[in-house]
């Protein structure tokens, strides 16, 4: 389900009513009794991208609203799209964490995100973290992808790295994976790549209870498709979609990525 906040705009009815098509479950969701848009526009700006954003002003009680549901309400598994203040968003993710949910969050690239908080002591009550490559590197202050995944192996269980068309890295219980990216055709829109990969292989993990390397197949190949379109989800594959792609792909038997045992430590990295 999700926790979402809706407003009494049209813009939010719009967006309200595109989740009830998407048979997404809005029994947590709540609607204010006035306007709370939140609109991004994505402008061409020097061969890249620009996002301008109009927000209204969040309700006040955002956090104690989300830890309430983290507290009282029946899930198995809590996702968080990109990073909050800690000290707001800590109590949420152990309130899952004590009633026996697994956890997972997203990151953000800002400017301030490698001093945004004590990383190692949030990620404590995080099962995985999802960050994209650059993300990674900023967060842990390493120069390559092995060596953000061998630290991140001491803060999480799982670390997931999105690393674009080179597929994801994953590392867990001492192991590093490679799971290679899919072709899909040619890259339209990036936007929302990111999130539709973390739809794909939390699918997979949570509800399919798939092993990570597979997981990692149906991130990739989520993430995949949905640059092959203009908009955020707009291109994201329906399960019998999804389920095409992955008769294409190697049985789940035979699909083997790169593998590397990983050091919890590398003596040439330094904090």
């Amino acid at each position: 389900g999700w926790a979402g906040t809706f407003g009494s705009d049209e813009y939010s009815g719009f967006v309200r009513e595109l989740a009830l098509q998407e048979d997404i479950d809005l029994r947590l969701a709540r609607v204010l009794d006035r306007p709370y848009r939140q609109i991004t526009t994505s402008m061409p700006l020097h061969s890249e991208r620009a996002f301008v954003t109009y927000s209204d002003p969040a309700p006040e009680d955002r956090y104690d609203y989300w830890r309430q549901i983290a507290e009282t309400a029946p899930y198995r598994h809590l996702h968080l799209g990109g990073v909050m203040p800690p000290h707001l968003i800590i109590p949420i993710l152990a309130a899952a964490q004590k009633r026996g949910a697994t956890t997972s969050m997203d990151c953000q690239d800002v400017p301030e995100l490698v001093t945004a908080c004590d990383w190692k002591r949030l990620l404590e009550v995080v099962t995985i973290f999802m960050p994209n490559a650059r993300e990674a590197l900023m967060v842990t202050r390493r120069a390559t992808i092995e060596s953000a995944l061998r630290l991140l192996m001491d803060w999480v269980e799982v670390a997931v790295i999105k690393d674009s068309a080179n597929g994801a890295w994953i590392s867990h219980d001492g192991e590093i994976l490679h799971v290679p990216g899919i072709d899909a055709g040619p890259v339209i829109d990036t936007t929302g790549a990111g999130d539709c990969f973390n739809a794909g292989f939390l699918y997979a993990w949570v509800v399919e209870k798939q092993p990570l390397e597979v997981c990692g197949l149906f991130g990739n190949i989520c993430g995949g498709l949905s640059v092959t379109g203009v908009g955020g989800a707009t291109n994201a594959p329906t399960r019998s979609q999804l389920q095409s792609w992955l008769d294409r792909a190697e049985s789940p038997a035979k699909l083997s990525p790169a593998r590397l045992t990983a050091p919890l430590h590398d003596p040439s990295d330094k904090v």
